[in-house]
């Protein structure tokens, strides 16, 4: 080989993740210092000159729900396969939104009807094909055979059918043709109180089989730069960085990207959005990916938004929904209301009558924008504000309280009258709206009209600005009031990777890079409407399709 050829060919493998491998290399957000490097692998010109420290049949980068799913079928499924499953965070669970999400998934025994549900909740978005929902449909199918099979016990879960109105979007064909399932949270045994505990569970039967490393991230996919093939990676271990062959395939369950504020700002378009769940979701996996050639879908998709509190100095995040936000009203920098506050994972009527485009609530972040569901494009900067009589109904739920989840947020029962926002550095106080609004540094009058109408509504029984239900009215008009800071809250991003039927990832020209696969929230099928309950779901269907992938090879 001329020099001239070798150096190209070496400056196309280093783009391509094989030689330049350390996080500063590769432009790694939120990674820790560049790793020492093997000084051989440093100097391969070629794949073949790569030196392994590992061999393994199969990696799976990301241990929540999807990466779990992947390497419980491994171990079940493949045989004397071996897999290394890799965990960025400390928990082998995993750092991201499996271990503190509800856990629940679908089952169906009608795959063909609950496609069709699948398709119309899309509506008229044409990126996902119908062989991936219609594989996702068939998927759900089988998950109550698979759990199963490997030890879930009927009392171990509690089904909930979504038929009469119960599911999240009752209004469409088929609603009805599937069930929540979930672990519950109260069994005996730890392993069989929510899924992703009982898939560890499951693997911990199989250490031949599997290996389990934590705070262990991966750096780089090594890629053939002829054949376009993935041949393995390079993750992090104790400082040192670890090549690792992959002799079948590597699969990405490496979830979204909440916590990495540049992706937030170039896809979602937030200033600052406050992570519900994972904490260390930051996109690593997605530029390494990009790299590779991968081509991307539903970047702007994600499960919220919707307002969560923050400290006056801007430090501290309130836990995940702690305000009940229909014990007042929530504005802008405007002091105007912009959006029905009667939010939360599913706050909206259920069964209710007539069409869709005339229902209001909140379903995962979507509320009803001219007569259809859209993400609301939320403040960066937002206040609540509420009277003495939100306050002691629980306007402010506490600073420790996780997972406000009352459907009916103005139910009148008092809080402990010590729960204080104020003391705890998150409330402004004042005796008059006049004084509040000088506090909050928003329009005085435009606040004082804007509450003046709010409780004209009150009074009247009916928001005509943004058609809060009835029974969800509660008056600003007993001093003190108070006004908590509020930046948007984000379950999970759905962008990333896209993938096909068979969980392959696809270049930018749609076709399959080899031996590279995915399963989850990296690069999820969900790209408008999303049904609760659907992530998990997703995380072992497509989990399972990867790792079948990766057995039938030879």
């Amino acid at each position: 080989m001329e020099q001239k050829d070798m150096v190209s060919r070496r400056n196309f493998i280093k783009t391509s993740g094989v030689v330049a491998l350390g996080a500063a290399a590769l432009g790694l957000a939120g990674c820790g210092p560049k790793p020492a490097q093997n000084a051989a692998n440093d100097a391969a010109t070629s794949v073949a000159d790569i030196s392994w420290d590992e061999e393994y049949d199969v990696v799976v980068v990301g241990a929540g729900a999807a990466g779990l799913a992947t390497a419980v079928a491994m171990a079940t499924e493949g045989g004397d396969s071996t897999t290394l499953l890799l965990e960025k965070g400390a928990t082998p669970i995993g750092s991201g939104n499996s271990p503190v999400c509800s856990g629940s998934f679908h089952i169906t025994e009608d795959p063909d009807a609950f496609a069709v549900y699948m398709k119309a909740m899309l509506g008229g978005m044409t990126a996902t094909p119908a062989s991936v929902y219609e594989t996702y449909a068939q998927g759900a199918a089988e998950n109550w055979e698979w759990l199963t099979g490997l030890g879930m016990a009927e009392d171990d879960v509690k089904i909930t059918p979504q038929g009469d109105g119960k599911a999240e979007w009752f209004e469409l064909e088929n609603s009805d043709s599937f069930s929540k399932c979930q672990f519950k949270s109260d069994n005996a045994d730890e392993n069989r109180q929510h899924i992703s505990k009982f898939l560890s569970s499951v693997l911990e039967q199989y250490p031949e089989q599997v290996m389990r490393k934590t705070s262990a991230p991966l750096t780089a996919l090594v890629q053939d730069p002829e054949t376009k093939a993935v041949l393995g990676g390079v993750y992090e271990d104790k400082g040192k960085s670890v090549y690792v062959k992959a002799r079948k395939g590597v699969v990405m369950t490496c979830g979204g990207f909440e916590n990495d504020p540049e992706m937030l700002q170039d896809y979602l378009s937030f200033e600052r959005m406050h992570a519900a769940g994972a904490s260390l979701n930051t996109g690593d996996g997605h530029r390494i990916c990009a790299k590779l050639g991968a081509g991307m879908w539903h970047m702007n998709s994600f499960a919220g938004a919707w307002s969560n509190g923050i400290s006056l100095d801007g430090q501290k995040t309130m836990p995940y929904r702690s305000l009940k936000k229909a014990l007042g009203i929530v504005v802008g920098v405007n002091g105007r209301r912009f959006y029905q506050e009667w939010e939360g994972t599913t706050m909206f009527t259920k069964g209710e009558e007539g069409p869709l485009s005339l229902h209001y609530g909140c379903r995962h972040g979507h509320q009803n924008f001219g007569g259809e569901w859209k993400m609301l494009p939320l403040p960066d900067k937002q206040w609540f504000v509420y009277d003495s009589e939100g306050k002691r109904f629980g306007a402010y739920m506490g600073k420790d309280v996780v997972n406000n989840t009352l459907q009916n947020q103005t139910e009148k029962t008092e809080i402990d009258p010590t729960i204080d926002a104020v003391a705890d550095g998150y409330a402004l106080t004042a005796d008059t709206i006049e004084e509040l609004a000088a506090l909050m540094e928003v329009p005085v009058d435009e606040l004082v009209n804007t509450v003046n109408v709010w409780n004209a509504s009150c009074e009247k029984g009916v928001d005509e600005q943004f058609h809060r239900p009835s029974d969800q009215l509660a008056p600003v008009s007993t001093p003190p009031f108070f006004a908590i800071p509020c930046i948007p809250e984000v379950l999970n991003t759905d962008g990333g990777p896209r993938r096909n039927e068979k969980a392959q990832i696809l270049d930018v020209d749609g076709e399959p890079i080899p031996n590279l696969y995915s399963s989850g929230e990296f690069g999820s099928i969900w790209a408008a409407k999303y049904q609760g309950s659907g992530n998990i779901t997703e995380c072992m269907v497509f989990g399972r399709i990867a790792a079948r992938e990766l057995i039938a090879k030879a």
